[in-house]
């Protein structure tokens, strides 16, 4: 804490203005410093007065402080691990299954009747509604498209990136390729797809405030024939559709983008050439020649460049060796050149790569299989799953060098279109706009087209009201739906006249059905049959899974079974960790509350003044201050009145002290500990084995006024805390109403020690303006003073000057 003590010395000589002593020759501020010396003495008084409150504030905060975390850790239900005075923490908490059968049912949790019931049996299991195919959904099959070897036009935008300044801020816009997750197809060959296709890269960028760069950056485009968007991309131009005043430039991008649209140079294009307007690029930029296109081969697109394979989770990297062009230049050579370097990553025999037409067909196989003891590699494998998860420029994509997409496979490609996903189907008539209309537990799945991705069609019924949730297992190649809900209670059904046998045509339904659990409690020969929808369920406080059946033959209970019991036992680690850290912390307040009681102040070390404080080091500050702080709270009254309830939590004699010393709990015989708590462990551990009950009631007893019983240990603890550190009601705990508390922020400002202090700031403040107005006064009075003497100086000197002529 900054110290409480201001500096007289600058608050007097900063009132002392002009010049003393010129004619006097009297040293007028050391005298006007002497003649305010007894009220400069006061102000130290009343500051010394006020910085040793604000200590003794920070001691009695010291003990509240412990207080309150002593009380919050074991005494209040927001912490469960660690509250002693709640019966749920000294309860039976540990319980396990007992019997032949127990493996069919795990508990957790506790009871208080866990002893007096047991399961008997368990006629089925609960299982939710759910819906499987039958056969592989995908038409299993991964294969390029017809692949060109001679020379193609190929765009040089696709894959590039550009970067636009708005404002101040500088955005990169990849072009993209492929397909998106939303089944969005990045095409830059006609002057109607590329402009889609690059206002959608400019939509991917975001600009803050839930806007894109779409919306301030528009794009045309111009076809080989102006008048047909469909023909060939021919120009691009970048229009500014800003409505808030802010400059927007092309100011970079890709050395591919930039060559592409003619501004290769763009580091020497001025800034107001770089300038994009409401009528697109400047003069200078739209009149350079755009090279949209280039004519290239296969070996051109591909050579020096990788594609990537993952085989069941494992890729790796294909790459087209440059020396070894000769061995891909044609559909066989580029179908062993890929066998072969596939063979070499996931090995031999695994994966078929064969030409298929003018395109090339992916199989994976069982390698060195053997039929009617002749080994082949031909047999297929329909468990594995094989894509062609990414590839370098130009090699993947509607338009790429192997016409196929990133992330095609074996299996359905999630994020193609739902006719393009590989989807074992009959789409005859089907188009990417058509609707695809699905209801299922007569709810419209709405919005959904035939050219939406798989995946954002799963997630449109995951999310809807249908009450259902759809998963495509990839390994297995199957559709599974399972109802959300539980039990009996769930449903999947179909709308008769949607569109949900183009996605479920061969599929085999099961019925949720509920758990059936009988239970016998002591005391009654007939056991209760209970129907939960779930396989966990709460059973008179215990937690009860049940994971298969036993105990009946038929629907009837089967004589003879037996029944399975639970075993419950006190957590006896946790309590012993939580008993032992309360008696740690409880004998620290203990000690600090003793050792502020019996710590001596030493008067010869008084609270500085920031004059003391200039010709003191640091160090020599902060040592002179720890024997200053000390004593602030000798002999207090409050604090002896606490050492006293904690030394005597039962009275001495008294039955509960003989029951918790006998329980392994007593009070330290050595005078100087004041009160400590001892805990013998191994009596306390055994006295939890044979005496949980009474021990828990000894810590858990509330007090009951009407008998004059104050509670067990907590209650009598809380108590204490409660009298002393409490935070709430109108009137606080004693030390919070003394000196205040962070835990009671409306007492940091309200408490008698505040109080106080704020009654010497007035003191204070009264006395700076008694020492201003005193100072002000002398140094007017010498003043005076220095002119009498000067003009009779000058009176002597012509007198003076007039005799001697």
């Amino acid at each position: 804490m900054a110290s409480a003590l201001t500096s007289i010395k600058n608050s007097s000589a900063s009132s002392i203005k002009g010049y003393g002593g010129l004619a006097s020759g009297l040293d007028r501020d050391t005298l006007i410093e002497g003649m305010t010396a007894s009220t400069k003495a006061k102000i130290a008084k009343q500051q010394k007065k006020k910085q040793t409150y604000s200590w003794t504030q920070e001691a009695y905060r010291s003990v509240s402080s412990k207080l309150v975390e002593f009380s919050k850790k074991y005494t209040s239900y927001t912490n469960q691990s660690t509250n002693l005075s709640s019966p749920s923490f000294w309860a039976r908490s540990s319980v396990t299954t007992v019997g032949a059968n127990s493996s069919y049912v795990s508990v957790s949790g506790s009871s208080s009747l866990s002893d007096s019931m047991s399961i008997v049996g368990v006629k089925q299991l609960a299982s939710k509604a759910s819906i499987t195919s039958n056969g592989n959904v995908s038409d299993s099959e991964l294969a390029t498209g017809s692949i060109n070897f001679g020379s193609e036009s190929v765009s040089t935008l696709e894959g590039q990136s550009l970067y636009f300044k708005y404002g101040t801020k500088t955005y990169s816009v990849s072009l993209s390729s492929g397909t998106a997750s939303d089944g969005f197809t990045y095409d830059y060959s006609t002057a109607e797809s590329a402009e889609k296709s690059i206002a959608r890269a400019l939509k991917n960028v975001s600009i803050g405030n839930g806007k894109t760069l779409a919306e301030v950056i528009g794009v045309q485009t111009t076809g080989a024939n102006a008048s047909d968007p469909t023909t060939a991309l021919a120009k691009v131009n970048f229009i500014s559709k800003d409505t808030a005043g802010n400059t927007i430039q092309i100011t970079g991008g890709t050395s591919g983008a930039l060559s592409a649209l003619g501004i290769s140079d763009i580091e020497s294009v001025s800034d107001e050439n770089k300038t994009i307007t409401a009528d697109g690029f400047s003069t200078e930029l739209k009149n350079r020649t755009q090279k949209l296109f280039d004519s290239k081969t296969f070996l051109d697109r591909v050579a020096g460049k990788g594609v990537s394979f993952t085989y069941n989770g494992t890729t790796q990297t294909i790459e087209f060796d440059k020396t070894r062009q000769s061995e891909y230049g044609d559909l066989n050579g580029l179908a062993n050149y890929l066998q072969t370097e596939l063979a070499k990553k996931f090995g031999s025999g695994r994966i078929a790569v064969t030409p298929d037409g003018g395109t090339l067909k992916f199989e994976t196989k069982i390698p060195n299989t053997s039929t009617n003891g002749i080994t082949n590699d031909n047999t297929n494998d329909t468990s594995s799953v094989l894509s062609i998860s990414s590839a370098d420029i130009g090699i993947t994509g509607k338009n790429g060098a192997l016409k196929v997409e990133a992330g095609e496979s074996n299996r359905l490609n999630l994020t193609s279109s739902l006719i393009n996903s590989g989807l074992n189907s009959n789409f005859d008539g089907k188009t990417a706009d058509t609707e695809l209309k699905l209801i299922i537990n007569n709810v419209p799945i709405t919005g959904l087209t035939y050219g939406s991705s798989m995946s954002d069609i799963m997630s449109k019924i995951n999310s809807s009201d249908a009450g259902v949730t759809i998963s495509y297992l990839q390994n297995a190649d199957k559709f599974s739906i399972v109802s959300k809900g539980d039990g009996s209670a769930g449903k999947i059904e179909f709308g008769p006249d949607d569109d949900s046998s183009v996605l479920f045509h061969d599929y085999t339904t099961k019925d949720g059905q509920d758990a059936i659990v009988s239970v016998k409690y002591a005391g009654s020969e007939t056991p209760v049959e209970l129907i939960r929808g779930n396989n966990t369920f709460n059973l008179d406080g215990l937690n009860i899974t049940v994971n298969g059946a036993f105990g009946y033959s038929g629907n009837t209970l089967a004589a003879g079974t037996e029944p399975i019991t639970f075993n419950a036992k006190t957590d006896a680690d946790t309590i012993v960790s939580a008993v032992t850290s309360m008696i740690k912390d409880y004998n620290d307040i203990i000690e600090l509350v003793n050792k502020e009681v019996s710590t001596k102040p030493n008067r010869s070390y008084e609270p500085l003044t920031d004059d003391q404080k200039e010709e003191m080091t640091d160090d020599q500050i902060e040592k002179w201050e720890v024997k200053a702080k000390a004593g602030m709270l000798f002999n207090d009254s409050e604090l002896r009145g606490l050492s006293d309830s904690m030394r005597f939590i039962f009275d001495s004699g008294s039955a509960d002290k003989a029951t918790l010393e006998s329980f392994g709990i007593s009070t330290s015989t050595d005078y100087s500990d004041n009160g400590k708590l001892v805990l013998d462990e191994t009596k306390f551990r055994a006295a939890l084995e044979s005496n949980s009950s009474d021990l828990q009631k000894l810590f858990t007893r509330q007090a009951d006024s009407t008998t004059d019983d104050k509670g067990g240990v907590m209650a009598r603890l809380s108590e204490i805390t409660e009298k002393y550190a409490g935070t709430t009601g109108a009137t606080k705990g004693i030390l919070i109403e003394r000196a205040g508390s962070v835990y009671a922020p409306t007492s940091i400002l309200k408490n008698s020690l505040q109080t106080a202090m704020d009654s010497l700031d007035d003191v204070i403040e009264r006395l700076n303006t008694q020492l201003k107005t005193e100072t002000d006064r002398y140094v007017k009075q010498f003043t005076n003073l220095e002119t009498l003497i000067s003009q009779m100086n000058s009176q002597s000197s012509w007198l003076s000057s007039s005799l001697g002529s």
